[in-house]
């Protein structure tokens, strides 16, 4: 009988590209992962992994069995869906992965919504950005994801997943102090989030298309961060709406909003979306958690 842990191993090396990766995510050592890569191979008998260069990759074999990895992982969940409808009660554990701006606008509305409807249920969460988030969710430690898309920046479709879209988050980029022209943004500096996540190359690109490349200063994955430096005069930054939800208050908005390129003004925005499992989301909990997340943000909305 086949190691259903093992086989979502060899999913997540398919997916995330480095035992590195597989690892970091599971907390655990590479090592460990390449141990439980190995038991797999000896147990269907044929190589799944293959060393190229200083990369271990899926062989033929490896990518058809990680595509059934997938299906296996979703009769099972199904079976406990199966079951959790057949009790009187919805109990158990259900688990929420988000950035953290998200967390701050909208968890304790939704824990609050769970806790009214499901007091049985436990509600963990994670601190997760989109890309850890999206992983987490399919190695199954985490049942919702939240992650986000910028504008022409689509995010690749997984076909194991199924996509809530949330709302459209408005992005206005802020000077220090007053600018003449597009001329003068080359000469601020600028604090975006962690260089190579998509939101600091999207707001790279942006900068780009505008004429000019960012002097980028500071970076932090905390938005609340760049309002501040922003605010105090020491930074241009672009900032969601949704940080003005986040404790910030909205008449607190920097007096410098910059002039974007009228062709590219509509661009800046993101959308905001809630990811399940397709197997996953037919739990009742992992339901339950999905549509009280889809309310909380659209009564904030509204």
């Amino acid at each position: 009988m086949l190691n259903v842990h093992r086989l979502i191993l060899l999913r997540e090396l398919d997916s995330r590209g480095s035992l590195s990766a597989v690892a970091r995510d599971h907390d655990v050592s590479p090592a460990a992962v390449s141990q439980h890569l190995s038991g797999l191979e000896k147990d269907v008998g044929i190589a799944l992994t293959e060393r190229v260069g200083r990369r271990i990759l899926l062989t033929p074999s490896g990518k058809k069995l990680a595509r059934r990895a997938d299906q296996i992982v979703e009769i099972l969940e199904a079976a406990e869906a199966e079951l959790d409808d057949g009790r009187t009660r919805i109990h158990g554990t259900v688990r929420l992965s988000s950035f953290g701006s998200f967390a701050v606008s909208y968890f304790a509305d939704i824990l609050h919504r769970m806790k009214s409807s499901h007091p049985d249920v436990t509600v963990e969460f994670n601190l997760l950005e989109p890309e850890a988030a999206v992983s987490s969710l399919l190695g199954r430690r985490t049942d919702v994801a939240i992650t986000d898309e910028f504008s022409g920046r689509p995010q690749p479709v997984d076909t194991e997943m199924n996509s809530v879209h949330l709302f459209r988050d408005r992005i206005v980029a802020y000077s220090p102090w007053p600018v003449a022209s597009l001329e003068d943004l080359r000469e601020l500096p600028w604090v975006f989030e962690t260089s190579g996540t998509t939101a600091s190359d999207w707001a790279k690109g942006m900068c780009r298309r505008a004429g000019f490349e960012p002097k980028v200063s500071y970076e932090s994955s905390d938005l609340r961060f760049h309002h501040d430096l922003v605010q105090a005069g020491m930074a241009a930054a672009f900032l969601p709406d949704m940080v003005f939800d986040n404790g910030v208050n909205p008449l607190d908005r920097p007096p410098h909003p910059i002039t974007w390129p009228e062709a590219m003004a509509t661009e800046l925005y993101r959308d905001l979306y809630a990811l399940t499992r397709r197997g996953a989301r037919l739990r009742p909990a992992t339901a339950a958690l999905l549509n009280h997340t889809v309310e909380a943000t659209r009564a904030a909305i509204t």
